[in-house]
């Protein structure tokens, strides 16, 4: 499948938007773990969303995983 059939498939399905929000969320926190100048010197702009993301993983980590451990039960279980 093409990549935009994958991404416009998410904007319409809910789930599959919050998944993707949250799997952006955790990648940018990771990201900024191990290379934090790659993030760092983006803050505005279009690239600043990856360092936003980057700062909700981290100042909110607790919630963030909370969420993964939902979506992960919800599409393994519910679907």
């Amino acid at each position: 499948m093409p990549f935009s059939f994958i991404l416009q498939s998410a904007i319409f399905n809910f789930q599959s938007l919050l998944t993707v929000i949250l799997l952006l969320i955790c990648t940018c926190a990771y990201i900024r773990a191990l290379a934090p100048s790659l993030l760092d010197k983006n803050k505005t702009g279009l690239l600043g969303i990856f360092w936003k993301c980057a700062r909700i993983g981290e100042r909110k980590s607790p919630w963030v995983a909370c969420c993964c451990v939902i979506m992960a039960f919800s599409i393994l279980f519910l679907q």
